[in-house]
């Protein structure tokens, strides 16, 4: 199954070298520049690399030439992510596709949102990138011009540790007590973490059955958190207060007499992003989103122009509940008590 999480999020932005930049004269020679994003993740079925290009053109203005896709996108290139081991060389080869039709939507904006290509890697059956392994992206622009290259370890498998490693057999969360505890381990790769909840509830509207649904509330309760290592392994926790719970609810849900709520379950995701990302959003440029239009970044790992590429991973674990006191106090604690959980 292809999943995409909000992680830094799962890619990274197209963008056009601004004309305000302090790093580039306006009036030299043309130079090809170009603009590569992408974070390619083992825990994925699909990645998405993007490819564009810098334009500079002393007769028509940026803005203009932001909304011509002939601007933005190479014609003829190949885009190729190689694993750098020598026991196991391997050459994948990415395919252009229009993210508007893969379910990456790209916003309206300065940019020309239509097409929004991509560049996909979709493994062979039975094939996955390695964990603590390194990979290499190869662009080949042709007419001779360099290659632009750039390497990523990639960031290997994350454990969840707590509240349970399988939600299936743990007990129920008594966090009316105790709060919540998420804790997880890792191993090579991983610099940063994040840390999403998703609180699934049941709603039933009782003056119309057709409005019933299941509401799936995301909570972000950590954000590149730098990773803490011991003995060359990620050990990691995270906590929540008793009333962080009642009081995110609180303010997440809508008082309505006539809508009937029951807690379900929630689900915990942890992310953990490579090195490369780590210096990116160091640097103070945290937008990589692959729907995002923002200006580039003056960081950049990659042997000729602008752009980042590095790695991520995820652990998703769904299906953790709540013991009865807490569902209880959902009823009763002043902060909830009027979002009328019955049952």
């Amino acid at each position: 199954m292809k999943k995409i999480f909000l992680f830094i999020a799962v890619m990274a932005s197209a963008i056009f070298y601004p004309s305000c930049s302090n790093e580039i004269d306006l009036t030299s020679e043309w130079k090809d520049i170009p603009i590569v994003y992408g974070l390619i993740s083992k825990s994925d079925s699909a990645n998405y690399i993007r490819v564009e290009k810098a334009f500079i053109d002393n007769d028509i203005s940026a803005l203009q030439l932001a909304q011509i896709p002939d601007s933005l996108y190479y014609d003829n290139i190949s885009v190729q992510l190689r694993s750098l081991d020598p026991n196991s060389p391997v050459t994948y080869d990415l395919v252009r596709v229009d993210g508007n039709l893969e379910g990456f939507v790209r916003e309206e904006g300065i940019f020309a949102h239509e097409p929004n290509y991509l560049y996909k890697l979709e493994l062979p059956a039975g094939e996955s990138l390695v964990g603590a392994q390194e990979y290499e992206l190869v662009l080949n622009r042709g007419d001779n011009l360099d290659l632009v290259t750039a390497t990523a370890l990639m960031v290997d498998d994350v454990d969840i540790r707590d509240p349970d490693s399988d939600p299936s057999t743990a007990n129920a969360v008594n966090w009316e007590q105790y709060g919540l505890k998420v804790g997880w381990r890792g191993s090579n790769g991983a610099q940063i973490f994040d840390v999403t909840l998703f609180l699934n509830i049941e709603e039933k509207d009782q003056s119309n059955p057709a409005n019933d649904r299941i509401v799936s509330l995301e909570w972000k309760i950590e954000e590149n958190l730098p990773a803490v290592y011991v003995n060359s392994q990620v050990r990691m926790d995270t906590r929540l207060n008793k009333v962080d719970l009642f009081q995110y609810l609180s303010n997440r849900l809508e008082q309505n007499p006539s809508i009937a709520r029951k807690f379900l379950s929630f689900d915990v995701l942890v992310s953990g992003g490579g090195e490369a990302l780590n210096d990116y959003i160091s640097a103070g440029n945290a937008n990589t989103g692959i729907t995002s239009t923002q200006v580039i970044p003056t960081y950049t790992n990659l042997s000729e122009g602008y752009g980042i590429f590095s790695s991520q991973n995820s652990s998703f674990q769904e299906g953790y509940v709540l013991n009865g006191s807490t569902i209880d106090s959902l009823q009763n604690n002043p902060l909830t008590q009027d979002l009328n959980f019955q049952f």
